[in-house]
């Protein structure tokens, strides 16, 4: 028999383990970084537009907590960047594993085909701005 973690719910929220560590350990986080900055609780909820229950909710690591109320908390705290750079491809090592072996060894010089038409694209000019394919 395979030892599968037990998923729970929260709140109708369906939570793997890991995630809900996740979650509380950013949720610490961001707690600890709102203290360092000598910020009260309720000056950190109000500067970013939520109730001082939902900041609570959001420092639990509650998953229920909207992501645009993590957006405002991490700008509010300067590391809005943090988020945005999360998923970036660049910072992804599988898929610039993939990316790179995608790259073809060798690039020859394209050949017309015998008897293959050629297509001729044309660019519309309008209003200033090029209409392409």
């Amino acid at each position: 028999m395979t030892d599968t973690p037990k998923i729970t719910t929260t709140k109708g929220n369906v939570v793997h383990p890991r995630v809900e560590r996740g979650l509380r350990k950013l949720g610490e986080d961001i707690s600890l970084a709102r203290r360092a900055r000598r910020m009260s609780a309720q000056d950190f909820a109000d500067r970013i537009g939520i109730s001082r229950a939902t900041l609570h909710r959001l420092e639990s690591g509650d998953p229920g907590i909207a992501l645009n109320t993590l957006a405002l908390a991490l700008h509010a705290l300067g590391r809005l960047d943090a988020l945005v750079d999360l998923a970036d491809p660049i910072h992804d090592h599988v898929t610039m594993m993939q990316l790179r072996e995608g790259v073809p060894k060798r690039v020859n010089k394209a050949r017309k085909k015998a008897g293959a038409e050629t297509v001729e694209i044309v660019e519309k000019k309008t209003d200033d701005k090029f209409v392409g394919f």
